[in-house]
């Protein structure tokens, strides 16, 4: 029998047994200040499991959960289940529901991935030529002839040679994929996607250009990388921790003012994680369309709202947008046209 309707709540929905009624109750419960010390409890609980489950070194779980909720002392925040009221803020408890469906996903749904001898792959008559595409919620594990890796993110098409004759060797993208390009002096890799032209020698990074989207982005993990907009007008180098976003309405391309220390989350994708920290709401779900195949609305006064997100496709998407929804003050409704996001605005 279970002590509380937290604690019972918080179970079934790392089980994946709950219903969306009790969902939003545990959700509501959560934002409520004298549910601190449970919900610390059991977030703590549920670490020490996750490390035994997953065969993790001692605490490698909770650098997870420092990963996921952000910089600061995650630590003290789950090792300390006796606090006085008020310690967990409410930016804390939305990162909370966000870690509990991450442990969930992490322990339940390892999600599998394809590789290009499955459905979706096609050939040219002489074959010389290979299409690969994912559908919505599938991945797919690519190795070019070159030893080149890829990994196809959901509603994404890839087409690359058999082999490289060439003096360089070039793909097209349409869609997501995060690549481990293998290095080669003399035989530069290019990848044409949404407008722009990415340029490698040997590095990882990610490419997202969907042709429904607006924005073409290409993330830097290692390595070092030259992204040439398709009019050859503007040239950006970019290194390690560095992202260009490409503008497809203006044809700019525009390269981040900083480092990003985010970046590393790319790897992720690898495992079929997919991590998100400060995101535009708007840009966040239009991903979301595009791995699930589903229309998400977005009420106008949240669509430029920072958030997080952390989820693998095999997820369920309502799952993954109450969550989301809670963060910006809002609910999540569905009717024959899709899901409806609304919010009262940004949290301050």
């Amino acid at each position: 029998m279970y002590r509380s309707r937290l604690t019972y709540l918080f179970t079934k929905y790392i089980n994946k047994e709950s219903t969306p009624e009790e969902r939003h109750e545990l959700f509501e419960l959560i934002k409520t200040e004298n549910k601190d010390a449970e919900l610390k409890l059991l977030l703590d609980q549920m670490v020490n499991e996750a490390e035994a489950d997953m065969h993790l070194p001692a605490h490698s779980a909770d650098t997870i959960l420092r990963n996921i909720i952000g910089e600061g002392d995650a630590g003290s925040v789950v090792r300390s289940p006796k606090t006085r009221k008020n310690l967990m803020p409410v930016w804390m408890r939305v990162a909370a529901i966000l870690v509990i469906g991450f442990f969930a996903t992490f322990i339940l749904l390892r999600s599998p991935v394809s590789t290009d001898a499955d459905t979706g792959r096609t050939e040219t008559e002489n074959s010389s030529k290979i299409s690969i595409r994912t559908l919505s919620g599938e991945r797919k594990n690519i190795l070019l002839a070159d030893g080149t890796r890829v990994w196809l993110s959901p509603s994404s098409t890839l087409k690359y040679p058999r082999e490289f004759k060439d003096a360089q060797r070039e793909v097209r993208l349409s869609g997501e994929a995060f690549f481990e390009v293998a290095p080669d002096k003399s035989h530069p890799f290019i990848i044409y996607s949404g407008g722009i032209e990415t340029k490698v020698l040997g590095t990882s990074f990610n490419i997202s250009a969907y042709d429904s989207q607006e924005e073409v982005a290409v993330t830097v993990v290692t390595g070092k990388v030259n992204v040439t907009n398709t009019a050859g007008i503007e040239k950006i180098e970019l290194n390690a921790n560095q992202r260009a976003v490409f503008y497809k309405p203006t044809t700019k391309l525009v390269k981040e003012r900083k480092d990003l220390t985010d970046a590393p989350d790319m790897l992720k994708r690898k495992e079929g994680m997919f991590v998100y920290r400060d995101e535009r709401l708007q840009k966040l779900i239009g991903d979301l369309e595009e791995y699930f195949g589903k229309t998400v609305h977005v009420a106008e006064q949240i669509k430029n709202c920072k958030v997080m997100a952390n989820f693998y496709v095999t997820d369920q998407l309502l799952d993954i947008l109450e969550p989301i929804a809670l963060s910006v003050n809002g609910t999540v409704e569905i009717n024959n046209d899709g899901f409806y996001i609304s919010g009262e605005g940004c949290p301050k």
